[in-house]
């Protein structure tokens, strides 16, 4: 069969274009294969002249690529070579085959060169010798090294198909005095283009991501390690709106974050837990909030706990609160030495002192600790005509919206023990209550303090 150059091809799809005949008649004419003609019409009508005298460079990734494309959008082959601008259908099924059969790799190893009588591919112009030598054992030995040298940078990655083409980039980047980059680019599956864009980017970083990751860090270490992305995020693009920038997106601050190794890791660890319901029975109450934990009106649902803490002397340290639910809002709160009725009692004493009359049913909900079964308990209740409701029995789901700043507390305080004597520690949670009123954001507030919420309530 003659082989028709590009030029020709061009004049008849321009003549096809340009003219009223038809496209059967217009083939015929230039003696065109019928699917070659209607992939070159595709390409000329999407991309005009310059695209079929400019063929794109097919790379291991452009083949990739095609093929994920075709596979992924349930393409013909016509319409996958108009897509990409490539007139050659019969590589792309050789390279689907290829792909369904060996995996994405086959598709960047793939070398341009003919095919010897074996079956193994030559270079173009190069020996059609099939027999091994010692420069080929030798070829083969270096390449097996650089594979066992990138997966050993690659640390957690245990292969090469799940190392993404960044990573790959910075261990070339990194072997480049120990291996030649030929042989680099050879034994692994990344292109020389791509090692390029990499390599730039790697030796000319992105003024505004220098400036982003210095931000990024400097919030980080403000708030003392505590936020993590979603906190931390809301504060960044509130840093740029008030300085008049386009603020960056969530994603993007978790990448640089990731790329920095900064975690919020105060959450990890284990804590001691207080059983408050050793002790006297009394009368216990339902479970009238039924983990029914939302409300918009202030001191309408309360929640209440003890915990316990110990200092590096062995003594401990005890603190009771009542949250309220409206604005996540600490209202009163006890620290004590002993866990004691007085002790207990003191938080429900300061709350009734500053309850204001609201004309709405008020709840108050603890667990079944000894405390709260009492009958000195259950008296200042009825004083502040507040209905009281219990947890079900050794489940601390039902309590769930205390028993979280209690581990907020614990993890944004450090450990306990690390405080000298009780004093200190004393003086740390007191300092951390403050803090979360008045300071810390909260994502369900809609990234406001419980006092900034509050307010926006009254308002």
């Amino acid at each position: 069969m003659t082989k028709i150059s590009v030029n020709t091809k061009l004049k008849a799809v321009e003549e096809y274009a340009n003219g009223e005949v038809t496209l059967a008649s217009v083939r015929r004419k230039y003696g065109i294969d019928k699917l070659e003609f209607r992939i070159c019409v595709g390409i000329y009508a999407k991309f005009g002249k310059q695209a079929l005298l400019n063929p794109p460079k097919v790379t291991g990734d452009f083949r990739l690529n095609l093929v994920k494309w075709k596979q992924e959008n349930l393409a013909s082959i016509p319409e996958t070579c108009i897509h990409f601008a490539f007139r050659s259908p019969g590589s792309i099924s050789k390279w689907e085959v290829l792909y369904n059969k060996q995996g994405p790799q086959a598709l960047l190893r793939l070398r341009r060169g003919r095919k010897t009588k074996n079956g193994q591919p030559t270079q173009q112009g190069s020996s059609r010798r099939t027999t091994s030598t010692p420069k080929a054992e030798s070829s083969l030995t270096k390449r097996k090294l650089i594979i066992k040298d990138t997966i050993r940078r690659l640390k957690k990655i245990d292969s090469l198909e799940k190392a993404s083409k960044k990573e790959l980039a910075q261990v070339i980047y990194e072997l480049k005095a120990k291996y030649l980059l030929k042989d680099l680019i050879d034994a692994l599956p990344i292109a020389m283009s791509t090692y390029q864009y990499w390599q730039d980017k790697f030796e000319h970083p992105d003024a505004e991501e220098v400036e982003l990751k210095a931000v990024i860090k400097g919030l980080f270490d403000y708030y003392e390690t505590e936020y993590g992305v979603r906190r931390l995020s809301s504060q960044i693009r509130d840093y740029y709106q008030l300085i008049g920038k386009e603020a960056p997106n969530h994603k993007r601050i978790q990448r640089l974050m990731h790329e920095m190794g900064l975690k919020c890791t105060k959450y990890n660890r284990r804590v001691r837990k207080y059983d408050s319901s050793k002790g006297p029975t009394g009368k216990k109450a339902k479970n009238k909030l039924n983990r029914r934990f939302m409300s918009n009106r202030k001191y309408q649902k309360m929640v209440c706990d003890i915990t316990e803490f110990k200092a590096h002397n062995g003594r401990k340290v005890y603190l009771e609160m009542i949250k309220d639910l409206a604005t996540n809002q600490i209202l009163t709160w006890s620290i004590g030495d002993h866990p004691n009725l007085q002790f207990a009692l003191t938080p429900l004493k300061k709350l009734l002192q500053q309850l204001p009359h609201t004309g709405y049913q008020l709840t108050l909900h603890t667990d079944q600790g000894w405390h709260y079964q009492h009958r000195a308990w259950r008296k200042f209740l009825r004083q502040g005509r507040i209905r009281q409701s219990m947890s079900h029995r050794a489940t601390c789901l039902d309590n769930a919206a205390c028993e979280t700043v209690f581990s907020k507390l614990k993890a944004e305080i450090g450990p306990d023990t690390s405080y000298r004597n009780q004093e200190e520690l004393s003086q740390a949670i007191n300092e951390w209550i403050h803090f979360y009123n008045e300071r810390r954001i909260q994502t369900k507030l809609g990234n406001q303090t419980p006092l900034q919420y509050e307010q926006s309530l009254i308002a």
